[in-house]
This record gives structure tokens, C-alpha cells and sequence, in this order.
């Protein structure tokens, strides 16, 4: 046990953090959404295919994660018929035509169809006839390849796949089938990978911002410009989760301390009203354990980090065996359970470090900032209730206490507070 410890907290709200994971699956869902509506048009312009509707759900930002759990099965279910809507209008459009009417629409030649070498044709028959086979096998191979990445392709390159999926059936040689094929599917494959990633970097980028809600509205706004900005979002996303950690651990600190006030309240600390506004303030307060030992608990919230730091302190100075027994006291009989009953409320601690009791003097608070318990702090005799105190403590337990006594002036701070910082 230790007369010192330091801990790093822990606190998970779980509606919050369930409203939070919920909330980035819809944004990745509505940015999906959005994509397969830019899809739908762009094909629809390019080639008359049958109109595509794309809904795009919508949630208010106070919606609760059951709301949100709704939206979320709204938006995959939406999501999915449009796909599947997508895939059939790209395979009417990749369809393999009629070869002979679409040379004469365009106003040429219409291609030769694919005929069986015969036994005795002539040598130039028979490479018209293998120059057919390789076309016909190369236009189905292109045909199922644009059907099946041609939904997932840039829409600006869907005009240069017709083109050459149109030269493909022009092709007059084999090697330049074989060699149109090749070329589309180089472009496909490009055209796929590009389209990927800024698909990638556009969900990224809308859950980056979605996630800066809640961060602090300087740092929000200072991210939110750089995230929309920046063409590679993904490295901007360690420091998007440290402002927003940042945040939590600032909204978090009131929880914290109202645990600790409940805490030490049950186990009969003289806790004032005002110790957990002060704790989340001020980040330090001393409470007394009782109006004639002397000895106190200071507890500290770190400013910038989830740190908690529990040290026995006394009013003033004491004879080191008196020290010791109150430190073995505290660190054996006290800590322990409160270190318990905290995590108990739900406040996570870890323990980070610790000073065993008996290795240093109890810390003397400085003078004037002891919190005040509304009496008059006379030490020049005897306590009125001395008697009664020590009476007290042996039933407790707790040793009795020897010090050096001082003049002190009744003193009418807030209870609770250590007013160092007003100075």
C-alpha cells in the first residue's frame, strides 16, 4: 500500500460511445450513398440506362442510438438495391449488340461473323475465320469484365470504355483484338483503383469531420478546415482521435469527480457541496479526515491528461512515530477501499505508481490553505472535544496524534477549497 499513488482513469459512457460507433457506420453508409447516386447519373447521362434512385438517409443530431441503429439498416438496405439496380443497368449497357446493326448504325461496315474453318479453305479464309473466333472470344471476355468493375470505375472513363470496347468489334486482325482486350483492361484496372481510393479518402474524410463534433469547437474548426482540404485525409486522423480523447477527458473529469465526493461521502469524509466543482476546476482540493486529526487527503485531476493523483497530508508537522502510524493506518485500512469503491461506480483506475507508507514524512500543507470546517482552529490549549475525539479514534482504529501545536486564526474559506490559488 502507499501513503502516494498515482492513476491514469477510465471512464466509458456506454450510451454515448454507442450513439458515437453508430454514428460513423451511418456516415460511411450516407458517403456510400452518395457515390452510388453520382454512379446512377453518370451512367444514365452516358447511356439512357433506366433511372437509378438513391436515397440518401438523414438522421438530427440529438437522435439516440436506437434512431440511429434504424437509420443505419435504412441506409445498407437502400445502399443494396442500388448496387444491385447498378449491376443490371451496367450489364445492359456492356451487353454484346448485334454486330451487323451496330456497324450499320454507325454508318460502316458490318463486322463478319465468326464462321468453323472448313477442311480445304483457302489460308486467307482461314485466318478471317480465326480473326472472327479471337474477336467474338475477346468482345465476351470485355463484355463480363465492364460488367462486373464498370460500376466501380471513375464515371468520367465509362465513354473511353465504349470507345474501345467499339474498336474491339472493328478489330480487324486477331493481335489487334488480343491487343484492344489487353489495353481495356489495363484501363479498367486503373480506372478501378483511382476510383477506390477516392472513394476510400471520401468516407474517411466524412467520418473525420463527423468525429470533430466532438471534439473542442477550436480544435474542431482548426481539423475540420485541414481534413476538408487535405487529398490524403489518413494523416490527419491520429490527431483527429487525440482531440477528440482530449475532449472526452475534459468532459469526462466533472464524472470523475462527482464519483470521488460519493465515494469518500460514504465513507464519511468531510466532503463539502462544493468539492466536485472544485476538483473539476481547480484540479486539487485537500479534504480533512475529521475536524481534530489533522490529517488530510489532497486529491488531483491532471489539467491536460486522464491522471488522478491520491497524497496524506497533515495540517502541520507531527512526531514521526505518530506519521508512520497514521500512514500505515490510511494505506491499509483506507485506500484500498476507495481505490474499490470507485471502480465500483464505474470510474476505471489504474494505478501508475505508488511511495510505500514509512518512507517520507507526511506533506505539510502550506500555510492557509488547510480547508476551514467553519470552527474556530484555536490551538493554544486543549480541544474542547479532544477527549471525545480520541475516544473516536480507538474505536476506529486510528492512531493518536502528537504534533506541535500553533496559533491559528479561525479562517471562513469554502469548505473543501484549498484557496492557494486565489492568492
Amino acid at each position: 500500500m502507499s501513503n502516494s499513488a498515482a492513476y491514469e482513469w477510465t471512464y466509458v459512457d456506454v450510451e454515448a460511445e454507442r450513439r458515437r460507433d453508430l454514428r460513423a457506420r451511418l456516415v460511411q453508409e450516407i458517403s456510400r450513398s452518395r457515390n452510388l447516386r453520382g454512379q446512377a447519373k453518370s451512367l444514365r447521362r452516358a447511356y439512357g440506362t433506366a433511372k437509378v434512385d438513391v436515397h440518401v438517409v438523414s438522421v438530427p443530431g440529438s437522435a439516440d442510438s436506437s434512431e440511429l441503429a434504424a437509420a443505419l439498416a435504412s441506409a445498407r438496405a437502400v445502399n443494396e438495391r442500388a448496387e444491385a439496380e447498378l449491376a443490371r443497368a451496367a450489364a445492359d449497357v456492356w451487353s454484346l449488340p448485334d454486330t451487323g446493326k451496330q456497324a450499320r448504325d454507325d454508318g460502316g461496315p458490318a463486322a463478319a461473323p465468326a464462321r468453323e474453318a472448313r477442311p480445304g479453305t483457302a489460308p486467307a479464309a482461314r485466318r478471317t475465320d480465326r480473326t472472327d473466333q479471337v474477336r467474338a472470344a475477346a468482345l465476351v471476355e470485355a463484355e463480363a469484365l465492364l460488367t462486373r468493375d464498370g460500376p466501380s470505375c471513375e464515371p468520367a472513363d465509362l465513354p473511353v470504355f465504349a470507345r474501345r470496347l467499339d474498336a474491339l468489334r472493328r478489330s480487324r486482325t486477331a493481335e489487334e483484338a488480343r491487343l484492344l482486350l489487353h489495353d481495356l483492361g489495363v484501363l479498367v484496372h486503373r480506372s478501378t483503383q483511382r476510383q477506390r481510393d477516392a472513394l476510400r479518402a471520401d468516407a474517411l474524410r466524412a467520418r473525420l469531420l463527423d468525429r470533430l463534433d466532438d471534439a473542442e469547437p477550436a480544435e474542431r474548426k482548426r481539423l475540420a478546415e485541414a481534413v476538408r482540404e487535405a487529398p490524403d485525409p489518413s494523416r490527419l486522423e491520429d490527431e483527429v482521435d487525440l482531440a477528440v480523447a482530449r475532449a472526452d477527458t475534459a468532459r469526462h473529469r466533472s464524472t470523475v469527480a462527482d464519483t470521488l465526493m460519493r465515494v469518500l461521502r460514504e465513507r464519511d469524509y468531510a466532503v463539502g457541496e462544493d468539492f466536485a466543482d472544485l476538483l473539476a476546476e481547480n484540479g486539487s482540493v485537500v479534504v480533512p479526515f475529521d475536524e481534530t486529526d489533522g490529517y488530510g487527503l489532497r486529491l488531483a485531476l491532471a489539467a491536460d491528461r486522464p491522471g488522478l493523483s491520491t497524497v496524506l497530508v497533515a495540517e502541520e508537522a507531527t512526531d514521526p512515530e505518530t506519521d508512520r502510524e497514521v500512514q500505515r493506518w490510511f494505506c491499509e485500512e483506507q485506500l484500498p477501499g476507495i481505490e474499490e469503491a470507485v471502480r465500483a461506480h464505474g470510474v476505471g483506475l489504474a494505478r501508475t505508481s505508488a511511495l510505500p507508507p514509512g518512507v517520507r514524512p507526511t506533506a505539510v500543507v502550506p500555510d492557509g490553505t488547510w480547508p476551514d470546517t467553519g470552527l474556530a482552529h484555536d490551538r493554544t490549549g486543549e480541544d474542547e472535544g479532544e477527549g471525545e475525539a480520541a475516544d473516536q479514534r480507538e474505536r476506529d482504529g486510528r492512531p493518536e496524534r502528537r504534533r506541535t501545536r500553533r496559533t491559528r486564526p479561525a479562517r471562513s474559506t469554502t469548505y473543501g477549497q484549498e484557496r492557494q490559488r486565489e492568492r
